[in-house]
């Protein structure tokens, strides 16, 4: 059975965090940074559930002494963390996740297991930064992976499919990643993995407007775009690799601006004619229920009048050549109403096309 180490100098806190995970994992318990480094020099647990705010010795810094001796599992932080800084620190301390306070017990078991799994995998492939980033530095083909990055973007008609296609391209080079991207209304985190990532989530949303290429800890980088920002979690150290890598980003990072910026012109042309459909529709079906409505209340007046006061037939003549002439000057409208309608339909099915076609038609670069 796996060995999650809770790390809290709350008792009741561990007692709370122990009856949440005792049924699925061995449990061990340190009530400061200290005693967990003890603990997991002598019995290294399979994931260390850690408090930041302890006496002698906090999370941050016991997580760091824990990285600095060489240990490698995970290590999920339980906190809110607001502000850069912060989060900034809990990368930098080595932590791999968060989770806020007060802890909810189902996202509780979802980020351990998906951190064990994680860390299984890892294990079972190494995949060391550099080693990653030589063999695709080193080969003509990183140009043509971000050659790829370029083709594929003109498919590209919803963030989704950009986010996946931005990934491709960082797992070509061995990256581990996430994404936020800025629309007019949102800004929704994407994850190369697709397992949500707190710590990675509230990092970039406190990006924005940030330097536009920002360098922590030991292999940690954002870049930061308008439109969007991306956390790379393991860039090479080696300075001429690092070099490199930030410049193939960096043209990755340009593409994936332009691209953003025509999916959320073409999402918002598609909204603002399906708005003027709408008000193209309420205005003719206006027009048609003014002018019914006029005929019958004339109707009526008809049949109410007295002898006396009926009208001449020429008056009634008249006034029905005035009905017929505005009915008429109705459907000519009514007509240019559809005209504009079946315009606007054809707009947006051209639209529709050219996104299918992309999406089906490869398109050659060179």
């Amino acid at each position: 059975m796996e060995t999650i180490l809770i790390v809290d100098d709350d008792e009741f806190v561990i007692e709370y965090h122990t009856h949440m995970l005792s049924s699925q994992y061995q449990i061990e318990v340190a009530q400061d940074g200290e005693a967990a480094l003890k603990l997991v020099d002598s019995r290294p647990p399979s994931l260390i559930l850690m408090d930041i705010q302890m006496p002698r010795m906090n999370g941050y810094e016991a997580a760091y002494k824990i990285r600095l001796a060489g240990h490698t599992m995970p290590i999920l932080f339980f906190s809110n963390l607001n502000s850069l800084e912060e989060r900034l620190k809990a990368y930098d301390a080595g932590g791999n996740d968060f989770i806020a306070k007060p802890v909810d017990e189902q996202e509780l078991h979802i980020k351990v297991s998906a951190l064990l799994k994680s860390h299984q995998a890892r294990a079972a492939k190494p995949d060391d930064a550099d080693d990653v980033a030589v063999k695709a530095l080193s080969a003509l083909s990183s140009l043509g992976i971000v050659m790829g990055f370029y083709r594929d973007s003109f498919h590209c008609h919803e963030l989704e499919h950009l986010a996946q296609s931005v990934f491709s391209v960082t797992r070509g080079f061995g990256l581990k990643c996430s994404l936020i991207v800025r629309s007019h209304n949102t800004s929704p985190c994407f994850f190369d993995d697709g397992v949500v990532k707190n710590i990675d989530a509230a990092l970039l949303e406190s990006l924005h407007g940030a330097s536009r290429i920002m360098a922590f800890g030991k292999h940690r980088a954002a870049f930061n775009w308008r439109r969007a920002s991306l956390l790379v979690k393991n860039m090479p150290e080696d300075p001429e690799m690092a070099g490199t890598m930030r410049d193939y980003l960096a043209y990755v990072m340009d593409g994936m601006e332009q691209c953003i910026n025509r999916v959320l012109l073409e999402q918002q042309l598609r909204q603002t004619i399906r708005q003027f459909k709408t008000q193209n529709t309420n205005i003719k079906n206006g027009i048609v229920g003014l002018i019914d409505d006029l005929e019958t209340q004339l109707e009526s007046l008809f049949c109410t009048l007295s002898i006396d006061n009926e009208l001449s037939e020429e008056a009634e003549q008249q006034l029905l050549t005035m009905i017929l002439a505005a009915r008429a000057s109705a459907d000519t409208k009514l007509q240019s109403g559809k005209e504009v309608e079946r315009q606007l339909t054809q707009l947006i099915t051209l639209l529709d096309d050219r996104a299918a076609s992309t999406n089906s038609a490869d398109i050659e670069l060179f």
